[in-house]
């Protein structure tokens, strides 16, 4: 009994290693701010983070701003206060149009 539970636990500690390392390594690149995690934890979970670095290059705060309702209504998970907060940071990290 005490081998299945062994592989049990190896199972699990590979599933929650494939599930984190992801989210870690995509973060990379993104600049250090106070509502950088959120952007990583809710935006990698529906797709990379490259999508943030590949949009940037055309949005201004008020196109972050709709992408960010846009993702919301698609069924992104956050709540309305971590929408303003990850807003933000898109917009003061990623506007390159004004």
């Amino acid at each position: 009994m005490k081998h299945s539970s062994c592989g049990f636990l190896i199972k699990i500690f590979f599933l929650v290693t494939a599930l984190i390392l992801p989210t870690i390594s995509w973060g990379q690149g993104l600049p250090e701010g106070e509502h950088r995690d959120k952007v990583i934890v809710v935006c990698s979970a529906c797709h990379g983070i490259d999508n943030i670095f590949n949009a940037s290059q055309q949005l201004s705060a008020e196109d972050w701003e709709f992408y960010v309702y846009e993702m919301v209504a698609r069924g992104a998970p956050v709540g309305k206060d971590d929408m303003k907060d990850i807003i933000e940071y898109l917009a003061e990290n990623f506007t390159t149009k004004k």
